[in-house]
C-alpha cells in the first residue's frame, strides 16, 4: 500500500508540474491553451484501455491530431464529470502544437511510474487527473461568449428565444434576459436614462420599483417567476404604478396563472422576454427585413455595454454573428 501511495503522490505532483509548466495563452487570461486540456482529456481516457505512454501510440494517422479527439468524445468524458456545458470551442480542432505537451504529460507520468499502477489504482488516478482538468474549464467558459446562429428569415421573437436557450445552456438565462430587456428599453428610448443594475442585485430592490423604471411603468424580469414577484407587482400598482411581468416564453403560462392567483389578471402584464424585445425590434426597423439587421446588432452592442458597465463574468457577453458586425453601432 505504500508503494501505491508514494507512487500516486509522484504522479499527482508530476501532472501538477506538467500543467503549469504549459504555455500560457493571453487571450485565455494566462490559462494553456483549450485545445492542449481537450486533448490531455482524451489521452488521460485511453491510458483506460491501454496503458501506453509512448506519444506516437496516441496519434491519428498522419501524426497531425490526438486520436479520438472529437467534440462528441469530449462531451461524454465531461458529462461523466457532471459538466454539462458544452466544451469551450475550438477543443476538437486539429491541431500539431497538441503533440509536444502531450508527450511531455506521458513521459511525466511515465518517470513517475504510473504504468507501474495495477489497472484498478491507474484508472481511479486518471480520475483524478481528469477530474483536475476539468475543474480548470470553468476559467475558460467565464472568458467564453454567448453564441448563436443569425438568420435573417428567422423571427425576431425566435431569434431572442436562441439566445436565451443558449444562455440556459449555460446556466445564465436569468442575468442574459434581466439585460436584454435593460438594452431593449435603452434602444427605445434612447433620450431616456435606463438603469443598470447587475443581476445579483436583481433581488435587492430596496428604493426601486422594479428591475427597471420607465414613465410610470415597473418591469420586473425574470426566468422564474414566483409569488415574491405578484407582491412586487402588486405593490407597484398600491403606489400607483403599471406593472410587467416578463419571463421566459417556457414560463409564460405559470407566470399568468400567478397573477390570477392574486385576482390581478386586469392589471398586471405578463408577456415573454422573446416577445417583449422581439416585437420591438420589428417596429423599430419599421417592419422592413433589411433594416432589421441594423436594429439587432444596436441591440447586441447596447446589451454588451451594459454588461460590460457592471457585471464582472464577460461570459454573459454574447458574440455579435458575423453578417450583423459590418452594421456601424
Amino acid at each position: 500500500m505504500f508503494f501505491v501511495t508514494n507512487i500516486e503522490s509522484k504522479v499527482k505532483r508530476k501532472f501538477k508540474a506538467w500543467y503549469d509548466g504549459l504555455r500560457p495563452m493571453k487571450q485565455y487570461g494566462g490559462r494553456p491553451a483549450k485545445g492542449t486540456i481537450a486533448a490531455a482529456l482524451i489521452v488521460l481516457e485511453r491510458l483506460r484501455e491501454n496503458c501506453d505512454l509512448q506519444l506516437g501510440s496516441h496519434l491519428a494517422k498522419g501524426g497531425a491530431q490526438i486520436a479520438g479527439l472529437t467534440i462528441s468524445s469530449l462531451r461524454k468524458i465531461l458529462k461523466r464529470f457532471g459538466e454539462t456545458r458544452p466544451f469551450p470551442s475550438e477543443g476538437g480542432r486539429t491541431n500539431r502544437g497538441n503533440n509536444r505537451p502531450i508527450g511531455l504529460l506521458l513521459t511525466a507520468l511515465e518517470d513517475s511510474g504510473f504504468g507501474t499502477l495495477s489497472r484498478p489504482d491507474r484508472e481511479a488516478l486518471l480520475d483524478r487527473l481528469q477530474s483536475d482538468l476539468i475543474r480548470s474549464l470553468d476559467g475558460y467558459y467565464k472568458l467564453e461568449r454567448i453564441c448563436f446562429e443569425f438568420l435573417p428569415t428567422k423571427p425576431p421573437r425566435n431569434l431572442i428565444g436562441e439566445i436565451l436557450a443558449r444562455a440556459q445552456q449555460r446556466n445564465q438565462s436569468g442575468p442574459v434576459a434581466q439585460h436584454l430587456v435593460g438594452a431593449k428599453l435603452a434602444l427605445r428610448f434612447p433620450h431616456i436614462r435606463i438603469d443598470n443594475f447587475a443581476y445579483s442585485a436583481a433581488d435587492d430592490q430596496a428604493g426601486r420599483p422594479g428591475d427597471f423604471h420607465v414613465g410610470n411603468t415597473a418591469f420586473h424580469v425574470t426566468v422564474a417567476p414566483n409569488m415574491a414577484h405578484i407582491s412586487r407587482c402588486d405593490q407597484n400598482l398600491k403606489e400607483g404604478l403599471s406593472a410587467y411581468l416578463l419571463v421566459s416564453e417556457s414560463k409564460l403560462t405559470a407566470a399568468r396563472a400567478l397573477v390570477e392567483t392574486e385576482h390581478l389578471e386586469g392589471c398586471v402584464v405578463a408577456e415573454s422576454v422573446e416577445s417583449f424585445v422581439g416585437q420591438n425590434l420589428s417596429e423599430l426597423a419599421e417592419f422592413a427585413p433589411e433594416k432589421f439587421s441594423q436594429k439587432l446588432s444596436e441591440l447586441l452592442a447596447e446589451y454588451n455595454r451594459r454588461v460590460e458597465e457592471v457585471e464582472t463574468d464577460t461570459s454573459l457577453l454574447i458574440e455579435i454573428p458575423l453578417p450583423l458586425r459590418q452594421h456601424k453601432m
